[in-house]
């Protein structure tokens, strides 16, 4: 039950692990079939599947095997090659090696039009959903109701760096004011992410730019960011403009051309 416990805070968290089970065992092993063991993203561990030099090289396995996002079934083959002739046990151990990521988060900074049509989408597209803004709950309360999460801020950069946000999320700069905007996105490039889009001219991003560079934001980070933000499929109505962003998103998320797939089965 207390692995379930930690499996269910990760999930909460957004956070990626990776659950090893031991599925066989063969010759004098400390390892017990159905034995299981936490591995976090950030390399917390909770319990054990056996110790020693065996589980440390399982770790190092299933850590790789989050990155990659792939689970995985392997036989380990045990030597004590740290004892004298004689001494130790040999063993085999299969484990079962399962990677969870939670649902992907994406971060709305402003609750106006574009972002409340991008809350309502996202929902659509199993997006795990994190409103911010600097207005009371009551004033915004409908689309606040459309958020998994709720973060209320004094400035969106405080507000960022306080949330918990899982890593590699999608960021949405659509704030209420330029100024806003600014902050929210200095916050995200103060985070490790996966995109960060932002609406606005190509004119509000210069001038933008050059403050945030003055205020210590590396040149290459804000080169990664998408603005004037989506791909060039809308009438800028707020819906098609969300619909626009989604569509950047998921090219982004799947590693997509965005071209149509009429030209690439045609290439």
């Amino acid at each position: 039950m207390d692995l379930l416990q930690e499996q269910l805070k990760a999930k909460k968290a957004g956070v990626s692990y990776a659950i090893l089970t031991v599925a066989e065992t063969e010759g004098t092993s400390p390892c017990k079939v159905g034995k299981k063991m936490l591995l976090l993203e950030d390399g917390g561990t909770f319990g054990t599947i056996g110790g020693g030099q065996m589980e440390r090289q399982a770790l190092e396995d299933a850590a790789k095997a989050i990155r990659d996002r792939a689970s995985f079934f392997k036989r380990y083959v045990h030597t004590p090659i740290y004892e004298e002739p004689g001494l130790g046990c040999s063993f085999k151990v299969s484990l079962l090696v399962e990677v969870v990521v939670p649902n992907l988060q994406i971060v709305v900074c402003g609750a106006g039009h574009v972002g409340s049509a991008v809350l309502r989408l996202a929902k659509l597209l199993k997006f795990n959903t994190i409103l911010i803004d600097n207005r009371r709950r009551d004033d915004i309360q409908k689309v606040v109701e459309l958020a998994d999460h709720f973060v209320l801020c004094e400035t969106f950069e405080a507000g960022i760096l306080s949330a918990r946000i899982s890593e590699d999320a999608y960021y949405l700069c659509c704030a209420p004011t330029h100024t806003d905007d600014k902050s929210a996105l200095k916050g995200a490039l103060q985070k490790n992410f996966a995109y960060v889009g932002m609406l606005g001219s190509a004119k509000k991003s210069k001038e933008m730019y050059r403050q945030l560079e003055e205020e210590g934001i590396n040149r290459d980070l804000l080169n990664l960011v998408h603005t004037p933000v989506g791909l060039d499929i809308c009438d800028m109505s707020p819906e098609e403009v969300a619909f626009s962003v989604m569509a950047e998103i998921l090219m982004i998320k799947n590693r997509a051309t965005g071209k149509p797939r009429r030209e690439l089965t045609m290439a």
